[in-house]
Parts: structure tokens; C-alpha cells; sequence
């Protein structure tokens, strides 16, 4: 961004676009049109509970897709950028009505109280009910993320821009982890990102 003002200005739209997406994110599980599926398969039992990772969950996650305003040059480019991710929501929305998925509600029976962790993520569980596991829309946006981020420093930077791809990876492992996802999600957000930044290079090459 060109100056400290144009960077706090585009911060704060960024933060007003992340809460009103969530609003729009949430509507497949307060009006289903369906019956949500099951993608549950064998791998996904031997995987085992891991509550700390939550924090890597949400407090790597929101950092890292706000910080990729940092390697944004101008307004025109913030512009077209926030336009990429509104595209990926309104897909992932309509994905989460047409193809609804859940995980199962035993993957939710914990004790709250065990330790900070599970308290944290048992107050993650009260805002997000389930309904729109697939794709994942945490791969989504952190790999959308990476992708424009590595784009945007690969002049710069070279190769070594593409290091950012290692926060999508953690974040996918948390994921998991915590039994937000099943496996089968995390591909699907990945490879829905990469589809969705084809269109932004189209656009803005």
C-alpha cells in the first residue's frame, strides 16, 4: 500500500469483509436445503483428537489472510483481490446448499472444561454449528492466500516466496486436528482455491 493511511484503511475493510462474509458462510446451516452427507472415511477414525491445535486454527489462520494485504501494491489491486475472495465465498456457499456435509456430532462430545484449549474451541463450536465441512473453507481461504500472496512477492522474493505455502499446510493439519474436517475436505478447499485464483489472473494478470 502506499502510505500508513491507505494500509489502516484497507485493514479495516478487510476486518468489515471477514465478519460480514461469515454471516453469508453461515447461512447453509441456519437454512439447509438438505439433509447434510457424511464424508467420513477410515483414515479419519485414526486421527486423533488434538485440541491444541486450535489456536493454530484461528489465531495463525486470521494473521496470515489479513497480512496479505501487506504484499498489495494499490487500491486497484486491493480492489480485485477482495473481489477473488468474494468469489470463493458465494462458491462456497453455494456448494455447502447444493452438497451439504457434517462431521459426526461424537466428534464434538468433549469436555470443555479439560483445559484451555478445549474451552476455546467449544466457544468456536457455538458460533459454527457444522453443515458446510466440504470444501473446506479454511483450506480455501488460506491457500487463496498464499497464492496471491506468493504472486505478489515472487518478483521480490523468488522461490522463497513460495515458503508461505507452509501456513496453508498447518493450517490444514489443525483442521484435523481439532475434527473440524474430514480428510476429504482439505483437498477440496485446496484445489477450489487454485480455481478461483485462475480467474484473478485472468482479470488482473
Amino acid at each position: 500500500m502506499g502510505s500508513t493511511l491507505d494500509a489502516f484503511v484497507a485493514f479495516s475493510l478487510a476486518a468489515l469483509l471477514i465478519v460480514g462474509g461469515y454471516q453469508i458462510y453461515f447461512l447453509p446451516q441456519k437454512y439447509p436445503l438438505r439433509r447434510p452427507l457424511s464424508l467420513l472415511i477410515s483414515i479419519d477414525e485414526r486421527i486423533p483428537f488434538r485440541p491444541r491445535w486450535v489456536w493454530v486454527y484461528s489465531f495463525l489462520y486470521y494473521p496470515f489472510i489479513v497480512s496479505t494485504i501487506l504484499t498489495i501494491q494499490d487500491f486497484r489491486q486491493f480492489a480485485y483481490t477482495c473481489a477473488n475472495f468474494m468469489i470463493l465465498l458465494v462458491t462456497q456457499v453455494a456448494i455447502a446448499f447444493i452438497f451439504p456435509v457434517k462431521t459426526p456430532s461424537r466428534w464434538r462430545d468433549y469436555n470443555p472444561h479439560n483445559s484451555v484449549s478445549e474451552r476455546f474451541l467449544g466457544i468456536v463450536h457455538s458460533f459454527d454449528k457444522g453443515g458446510n465441512c466440504f470444501p473446506s473453507m479454511h483450506i480455501a481461504v488460506a491457500m487463496l492466500s498464499a497464492l496471491h500472496t506468493a504472486n505478489n512477492l515472487l518478483d521480490r522474493f523468488g522461490a522463497m516466496a513460495y515458503c508461505v505455502f507452509v501456513l496453508p499446510v498447518l493450517i490444514a493439519i489443525s483442521t484435523v486436528f481439532t475434527k473440524q474436517h474430514y480428510l476429504l475436505d482439505i483437498p477440496a478447499g485446496a484445489a477450489l482455491a487454485i480455481a478461483i485464483f485462475s480467474l484473478h489472473r485472468l482479470v488482473y494478470p
